[in-house]
């Protein structure tokens, strides 16, 4: 459509319709401004803020700095996760967008003309610093809390599995119940919103892991709801709170219940489901994505897109793709058959 056909179209349109056009161009100047712009707020040497950067030399097609504090020179994203990139930064904005939005890794790189593997591995990378700003928050959830545990199977998705045959896709266990071949996550959630999905290992989690993983996150006199798991009776001790179980949806009334941890528990499923399984390696990951993706869900686009930037600038996290071999991982522990000696007479 040429421009004087765009001009008379548009004033066709009423106030309201013009209004709400000219708030949307503005937000797309602001979020274009906000990727484009690089002076850097923090020294990522000494920390130091409000302090005045001098520029230097283009390095790397990247503009340096050098902080008046510590002297230091660095380029504006350096220690951050955008500092490697090997594409453009408002690709990798693109491919951390769709990854909210759960748009499918083909499909994605579709849009900017890249590879499914360069998709696979940015998408990693930004799973990664998800991962990495939970690990580095210190959650602490207070009042009324509840607690649970869901399983997933496990899962080699990407290569073969050593010690069984390939379920393919909406295969089951050989085996009923809850065994090595689950993989428990550990949800929890009070009614403030500030929320841990951790995926633990497989079978059923022990008390130990329970009280490392909890402990330290629960305020000290609130009251804990748990579905009768003894693998929580130690943490009342630990994390001097209280704990009751609640056994059934008969004990349920309108303040005890787990109605918030079961509906989180759905959310996995169904996201587990849409990714027909997730390697079990890379769970940990996944779990910080469905954790970011409950937190930005009342956002519209613009405001999504702009708080993805600022963390993507701002927060110092640095990752390559070598470091992506080993951060944030699930490491299952082997399954150890203990043989028993039968003599005979």
């Amino acid at each position: 459509m040429r421009q004087s056909e765009v001009l008379k179209e548009s004033a066709k349109l009423t106030d309201s319709q013009k209004e709400t056009i000219r708030k949307t161009v503005m937000g797309m100047i602001q979020v274009n401004d906000n990727l484009n712009s690089c002076i850097p707020e923090v020294c990522p040497v000494c920390g130091a803020e409000h302090v005045r950067f001098y520029r230097r030399d283009i390095h790397g097609k990247k503009r340096r700095w050098c902080c008046s504090k510590c002297r230091h020179k660095f380029t504006y994203d350096s220690h951050t996760i955008t500092s490697n990139l090997k594409i453009g930064t408002d690709v990798f904005v693109q491919i951390c967008m769709d990854t909210l939005d759960m748009v499918p890794i083909r499909k994605t790189a579709e849009k900017p003309d890249i590879s499914v593997q360069c998709v696979f591995n940015n998408r990693h990378k930004f799973l990664s610093l998800l991962a990495e700003i939970l690990q580095k928050e210190e959650v602490l959830m207070t009042g009324t809390i509840e607690g649970d545990e869901t399983y997933v199977l496990e899962s080699t998705k990407g290569s073969n599995p050593e010690n069984r045959k390939s379920r393919h896709r909406g295969g089951h266990s050989d085996k009923r119940g809850i065994s090595h071949d689950q993989i428990c996550i550990v949800t929890t959630t009070d009614r403030n919103g500030h929320e841990i999905f951790r995926a633990v290992g497989s079978a059923k989690p022990t008390t130990s892991i329970i009280d490392d993983l909890l402990a330290k996150h629960i305020e000290k006199g609130a009251i804990m709801y748990v579905d009768g798991a003894a693998c929580c009776n130690d943490l009342s001790k630990k994390a001097e709170c209280k704990v009751k179980h609640l056994i059934g949806h008969e004990s349920y009334n309108k303040v005890e219940h787990l109605n918030t941890v079961n509906s989180i528990h759905s959310m996995i499923r169904r996201n587990y489901a849409f990714y027909c399984g997730v390697a079990t390696e890379y769970l940990n990951r996944y779990m910080a994505l469905f954790l970011f993706m409950r937190r930005l869900k009342d956002m519209d686009s613009r405001k999504k897109t702009e708080t993805l930037i600022g963390t993507i600038k701002w927060f110092h996290c640095h990752i390559t793709r070598e470091s992506l071999k080993e951060q944030h991982l699930l490491v299952l522990m082997p399954v150890i058959k203990v043989l028993i000696p039968i003599w005979v007479n």
